[in-house]
């Protein structure tokens, strides 16, 4: 008998002991099977879809302020009005205010590295990188900030910072020093006979500049796919505003007449 026949006939009676091929060595001991390993490795949710809030809680209810900023509170409260409202002027609410956001359709989109969230409202979007993804580093202060996840289980852990200040004191104001950290979960309940996702989204807010103790807010998604998102734009009633005090009228392209 050759070497190489010996070589061969040795490789096959080792096959046959260890129950694999020629070519496919016995995996170590302990070790699991793919399709083992795979049922084995925890389930984790898929956020994507339509959805549109479904309400909130805060704790507490009544922040305080720091004396700093409630000094910057009283000052507001006497110059603004209800009129001088930022969102008339399509400034976005951004993080964490988005987070329950007004009546208007959100969609997310999840991949392995990422979730993208887009809102109805005002046209925000929001990317989300997955800390075992190489995200990128933060270039700019933004008001939606720079937002890195993990997993713990099956909820999504969330953290966000270089936002950039939002002064308004009205609605829930913060400093480029805040720091939010969210634990977004899905949960299916019963409405009205039929089973329904939804978002729990667990917030918190730490800002010692502005406010004396962490809030804690708990915003609600439902799953609606029978919704989609529209345009929304609040930059025509500005524009119209400027045309009016210009004294300026727009063409009506609509009523030009239709070619012969």
């Amino acid at each position: 008998m050759t070497t190489r026949a010996s070589t061969a006939a040795l490789a096959a009676a080792l096959a046959a002991l260890c129950g694999c091929s020629p070519e496919q060595p016995p995996a170590a001991s302990g070790a699991q099977p793919p399709a083992a390993a795979d049922a084995a490795a925890p389930q984790r949710p898929d956020f994507s879809g339509l959805w549109f809030p479904a309400g909130r809680q805060q704790e507490p209810q009544q922040p305080q302020y720091t004396p700093g900023a409630q000094a910057a509170a009283d000052e507001y409260e006497k110059a603004f009005t209800l009129d001088d409202d930022p969102g008339r002027y399509c400034i976005w609410p951004g993080m964490p205010r988005a987070v329950w956001g007004a009546p208007f359709t959100v969609e997310i989109q999840q991949r392995p590295q990422d979730l993208t969230i887009y809102w109805e409202g005002y046209g925000m979007y929001r990317k989300i990188y997955m800390a075992d993804a190489n995200p990128p580093k933060p270039v700019l202060s933004s008001a939606m900030g720079h937002s890195v996840a993990h997993w713990e289980g099956d909820t999504l852990v969330v953290e966000t910072t270089n936002l950039k200040q939002y002064p308004y004191m009205t609605r829930m104001a913060t400093s480029s020093d805040a720091h939010v950290v969210e634990r977004m979960r899905l949960e299916e309940r019963d409405v009205d006979g039929q089973k329904t996702k939804f978002i729990v989204n667990e917030v918190v807010l730490t800002d010692p500049k502005v406010y004396t103790t962490p809030i804690k807010i708990t915003a609600t998604l439902r799953h609606r796919p029978d919704l989609q998102l529209l345009e929304y734009t609040c930059t025509d009633a500005l524009w119209d505003e400027y045309l009016a005090e210009r004294g300026l009228t727009l063409p009506d392209m609509d009523a030009l007449p239709d070619p012969p």
